[in-house]
């Protein structure tokens, strides 16, 4: 098979890899870790082209990608349902297609993806205490990966698993501190509206939330998008 080299797969020494994750997590926002984790990916990785898939529970998303068309080749995958990183995602193992045309094991989406401009591909499990995701370097042309290459992806991948799991505590993080000042902005509408305690406004926020199935960030968020809560705003509401 005549195919092309892309990439380096130079196995840098691992002070680098370190530096770049360090490097990585002194960024602003996660997304900007997730970049700089992608750029570590593109420069050292066998390929030109690198997604980062991560899992929430038994969804998956492509949250940080070098290209639309990277992003079309994933979302290929989470429609088809196969793909390597989604077996990356779901297994402990490192998923090698040198040539996608000639490739059957995803049947579907492996035309596909051809089809796009994708060559090959390399997909890392993302893990550390528990499953996060997927590494993906891809490459536009057929590739021999050898075994300096793997290596290459199985570290990138190794430091990628510690700059996600940053990523999504600190996105957590900062997920609980909207969801409280939202609720917070919430009790203050009610307390400004009927006369009520701090303590009783969020009581109704969460006996509202029980009673109507909801969850208590969307009860509030209603609330403070409308100023009302349906069936309370013409009668003084009761944490009783």
């Amino acid at each position: 098979m005549d195919t092309a080299r892309s990439g380096t797969g130079n196995g840098l020494p691992a002070g680098v890899y370190a530096e770049a994750v360090r490097t990585a997590i002194t960024r602003k926002s996660p997304a900007d870790a997730l970049a700089a984790v992608l750029d570590m990916a593109v420069t050292s990785g066998p390929g030109e082209q690198a997604s980062i898939t991560m899992r929430t529970g038994r969804a998956v998303e492509s949250i940080a990608y070098s290209s639309d068309l990277i992003l079309q080749a994933d979302q290929l995958q989470y429609e088809l349902n196969e793909g390597p990183c989604l077996d990356a995602v779901w297994t402990d193992g490192v998923f090698v297609i040198p040539d996608l045309r000639a490739d059957g094991r995803w049947p579907r989406w492996a035309p596909a993806a051809a089809g796009l401009g994708v060559g090959s591909s390399v997909s890392v499990h993302l893990f550390t205490d528990t499953a996060l995701g997927s590494l993906n370097l891809y490459s536009l042309h057929p590739r021999d990966y050898d075994h300096a290459d793997l290596e290459a992806a199985k570290v990138i991948g190794a430091h990628a698993s510690v700059v996600l799991a940053y990523a999504r505590t600190e996105q957590n993080l900062w997920q609980a501190i909207d969801t409280r000042n939202l609720i917070g902005q919430a009790q203050g509408i009610l307390m400004q509206q009927y006369g009520i305690t701090a303590d009783r406004a969020f009581n109704v926020l969460r006996r509202y939330s029980q009673h109507h199935n909801l969850k208590l960030a969307a009860v509030a968020e209603h609330l403070t998008t409308t100023r009302t809560l349906p069936h309370l705003a013409a009668q003084h509401p009761s944490d009783h």
